[in-house]
């Protein structure tokens, strides 16, 4: 298996991924099939699922074993300190050798040393799930940095935000209530990019702040994030890798977040 990234843009991309996989998954399988690459798991709570999906495609040079898919098991925590020695201007190979337990990454750039990582492949024991495509009562694209700085200042006063949505308001509100003070953030019409929400609906969900904290960490992906949202049902975030809307897009980082079950109800 060979993989070769040398676009600027997609390096960065990749850089963001490996970087920050560990805010959510300790180990995890890299799957290659002829068609792409392929991460899927869940956070050891099991309340929030990672799915990235690259195609062939994308990659400058996608080579691999075509009789069977290729599972890497590896440490997340060391693909992050891998990814850490990259320098701007450098390419990114990732290989496998015939016989050799281990994964390769290489950093090459002009008028740079070349640096040279080995990493020990692991056995995980993980299963695919079948993520059905569902409607949700309310869709939304927001800038990717905005969004991430209201998260951030909406974990000052607490580790849950109350989301909230109602069709009669052109608006989001959300909301964080602590001890040490509240704070409530309303997005209005002029501040989205786009939005759509179920007839006669009032939504309120509640959700775990420090998961939304991780996802905004991959907010480099794409200047802009699609947020799903429903009762009842994980919430939804798409960063496109391909620069197409989450309905059409073949390359993406999707999470999936499981709602909090308010103590008042």
């Amino acid at each position: 298996m060979k993989l070769l990234i040398t676009d600027k843009k997609k390096i960065n991309q990749l850089v963001t991924i490996f970087r920050h996989l560990k805010g959510i998954i300790v180990d995890v399988n890299l799957i290659l099939s002829k068609e792409m690459f392929y991460i899927q798991s869940m956070d050891s709570s099991h309340a929030c699922l990672v799915e990235i999906k690259i195609t062939n495609e994308w990659f400058d040079k996608y080579t691999i074993n075509e009789d069977e898919d290729e599972v890497l098991g590896i440490n997340s925590e060391i693909l992050f300190k891998v990814i850490d020695c990259w320098k701007d201007g450098q390419e990114i190979t990732i290989y496998t050798k015939s016989n050799n337990n281990n994964l390769f990454i290489d950093f090459n750039g002009e008028k740079q040393v070349t640096k040279k990582f080995q990493l020990p492949l692991i056995d995980i024991d993980s299963d695919i799930m079948d993520i059905p495509e569902k409607e949700y009562d309310v869709d939304l694209l927001l800038k990717s940095n905005d969004f991430k700085e209201l998260i951030s200042e909406l974990s000052i006063f607490n580790n849950t935000i109350k989301f909230k949505c109602n069709s009669n308001d052109e608006k989001v509100v959300i909301e964080a209530d602590g001890g040490m003070g509240a704070m409530q953030v309303e997005i209005k019409d002029d501040d989205i990019l786009e939005f759509a929400i179920s007839e006669d609906l009032e939504l309120s969900v509640t959700y775990a702040l420090s998961y939304i904290n991780t996802m905004c960490s991959f907010s480099k992906l794409n200047d802009c994030v699609y947020i799903h949202s429903s009762e009842d049902n994980p919430m939804k975030l798409h960063y496109s890798l391909d620069d197409k809307d989450s309905n059409e897009s073949e390359n993406y980082v999707k999470f999936y977040l499981a709602p909090k079950i308010n103590d008042d109800d």
